[in-house]
């Protein structure tokens, strides 16, 4: 058995969990190639998992000194001028309440860098100005830490680069979090038009049986359902494919695909049922209420015009209890996302669907989840294996349907 001392390389597995005011947030982050000798970790994480092996972890408080505070003095009040965002798309971007934008869309932020990326949020803002929140995102936030060691390599010594794993870590998280009791403006400036507002069933005419996530993204995805979908459950695949992703092991009483494409939905071995239906062109669905125990779905969330009135249609469907689990990564078809999708931060997205949910006042208990920093398989069928060095991202949101 080989275990953790001062000059190991390891990867660890972790886990920081939070609150916010409207959800629980879970952010997961594959530390691949930590090295004991040169990197920053959280504090207290390299002295407690020396002399562990690999499958043991420790659980703590993250150190309030690791969390970035949040300071009053960083919330500036600016005249709308200094609002200097460039055209994206052939059009003016403006701030909006609850937004998050690099501080580069602000002219001359003091202490910051012209081109800086960094994020700033929109607290508040009218015609002559805005409020602009410098702070970290996770800012004052109280997050909780576990690392699992998963592979210990082997020992090496003091060369290489050092990393900083919190800087990377929560570099995202808090952008998901809305301010409390106050929505986010998602919805100006037409944020469901397309660039191809064609018809979709012309679009999705042509079954495409190919994965749109490498396989390591999809095994994530998988265990991300794993935390809500269990056995004898009646499951609808909303918007399905060829592929269901269902955790591995679980017998469901029954899954319906509701798709596009009859011939990926004919090629999907996890269904029981299936029909085609365009939820753009009709919102409503076909199902008696109280039918389904879970509804899921699976990267397609980003392509709804209606979405409102879509999560209106779930919560009718789902039994009291049930759960309506929503994944996605960074990728799309251009031409058929929607506008807003494309303008927001990865972590904002889960922020936008936490949206629609909390919109309809019919769900509960809502979650966001995370997964990054896997290192991407080297599959043959996958034409970014030698591209990307990492695995796509996985982003979920889940939640309940109140009982009455």
């Amino acid at each position: 058995m080989v275990y953790i001392a001062q000059d190991s390389l390891a990867d660890l597995f972790f886990t920081f969990t939070w609150e916010s005011s409207h959800a629980t947030h879970i952010e997961n982050y594959m530390a691949v190639d930590v090295s004991y000798t040169r990197d920053i970790l959280p504090l207290g994480i390299k002295s407690r998992t020396r002399g562990l092996g690999e499958g043991d972890s420790v659980a703590m408080k993250m150190d309030s000194s690791e969390v970035p505070p949040f300071k009053p003095g960083k919330v500036l009040d600016m005249p709308i001028a200094r609002f200097q965002a460039p055209l994206i798309n052939g059009r003016y971007i403006k701030p909006r309440i609850g937004r998050f934008y690099p501080k580069h869309f602000i002219e001359s932020v003091p202490g910051t860098r012209p081109d800086s990326d960094t994020p700033f949020r929109v607290v508040d803002w009218d015609r002559s100005g805005f409020k602009a929140d410098l702070n970290h995102p996770m800012a004052g936030r109280e997050v909780t830490v576990k690392a699992a060691i998963t592979k210990i390599k082997k020992h090496h010594g003091a060369a290489g680069k050092l990393k900083r794993w919190p800087d990377s870590i929560l570099k995202g998280p808090g952008m998901q979090a809305r301010l409390p009791e106050t929505p986010t403006d998602f919805l100006g400036a037409e944020p469901f038009k397309r660039d191809d507002e064609s018809s979709d069933a012309n679009f999705y005419s042509k079954p495409r049986m190919v994965h749109h996530m490498d396989s390591r993204a999809r095994q994530n995805i998988q265990h991300a359902y794993a935390n809500v979908l269990a056995g004898g459950m009646d499951i609808l695949d909303l918007m399905a494919g060829h592929e269901s992703h269902l955790p591995e092991g679980i017998e469901p009483k029954s899954v319906t695909g509701l798709g596009m494409n009859k011939k990926e939905l004919e090629a999907n071995t996890s269904l029981t049922d299936h029909l085609i239906h365009d939820l753009n062109e009709q919102p409503e669905m076909p199902f008696e209420s109280n039918s389904f125990d879970a509804v899921i779905c699976t990267a397609s969330v980003e392509y709804l015009i209606k979405p409102h009135a879509v999560f209106e249609e779930v919560a009718r469907i789902l039994r009291p209890g049930g759960v309506f689990a929503v994944a996605f990564s960074n990728r799309w078809f251009p031409s058929k996302v929607i506008r807003v999708w494309t303008e927001l931060h990865e972590f904002e997205r889960m922020g936008l669907v936490s949206q629609y949910m909390i919109r309809s006042e019919q769900f509960e208990a809502i979650t966001t989840l995370s997964e990054r920093g896997w290192e991407r398989p080297k599959d043959s069928d996958d034409r970014y294996a030698e591209e990307l060095p990492e695995s796509d991202p996985v982003y979920a949101v889940w939640s309940r349907k109140k009982r009455d």
